[in-house]
């Protein structure tokens, strides 16, 4: 979104951003597009989280399950940005086990452990070495089989960024070799491939080829 990139341009930009949203929403009180923005906005600021918190909650009033809304909050209160671990997993987990089935936010715990996974490859992380072992601790067969049941395997209507969902979820399939699955992923997925998640590898080494690893592992996964 524009506001999210307006800070890039000083202050007097991003102010100026600010009251477009609140102008919106004015203009559209029931539509939660203009609370995103701000959202967007606040992210970009890195303004603390807990004064986002109203802006939260207006779009939570007006689209309690939007799935962009839940991906801006996830990654705002992720460890690489303005929260933590902790609160940023326990977000995921919630929202993930009170969604409505055939929500893509069944998805978000294997958002937020894929979030997770790329801040433990930054340059210089402690935790670096051990980022081979991420997808095989406690709970991550849970989040995956959450995807598939609650999700994947659902007559869901299709929605903007089911494409990124696809990826995200082949990712997670084949980081933790459930390769049937990552198949049936790939298959949906076609030749429609989003940079995220695919491009972690190039925190930790910039020589990492994205698009050549989504390639081997479709053709390898779908035979094609």
């Amino acid at each position: 979104m524009l506001a999210g990139r307006a800070p890039e341009h000083g202050r007097e930009a991003a102010a100026r951003a600010e009251q477009l949203c609140i102008r919106a929403a004015e203009a559209c009180p029931a539509d939660p597009t203009p609370w995103i923005a701000l959202l967007s906005l606040l992210r970009a600021m890195r303004v603390p989280v807990r004064h986002a918190k109203p802006v939260w909650n207006e779009i939570a009033v007006r689209d309690p399950w939007n799935r962009h809304a839940h991906h801006e909050l996830l990654h705002y209160i992720s460890p690489r940005e303005c929260g933590s671990l902790v609160g940023m997993s326990g977000f995921a987990r919630r929202v993930a086990e009170t969604a409505p089935h055939g929500s893509p936010l069944a998805l978000l715990p294997l958002a937020a452990r894929t979030e997770h996974y790329g801040h433990r490859l930054r340059p210089g992380s402690p935790d670096a070495l051990g980022a081979g072992t991420h997808w095989h601790g406690p709970g991550v067969a849970e989040e995956i089989d959450t995807a598939l049941t609650r999700w994947f395997d659902t007559p869901a209507q299709p929605h903007a960024q089911a494409m990124a969902d696809l990826n995200l979820l082949a990712f997670a399939l084949i980081r933790t070799q459930r390769l049937p699955e990552a198949a049936r992923a790939f298959r949906r997925i076609g030749r429609h491939m989003t940079l995220y998640p695919w491009d972690l590898a190039q925190v930790q080494n910039p020589d990492h080829d994205p698009v050549g690893t989504f390639l081997y592992w479709s053709a390898r996964e779908t035979g094609s």
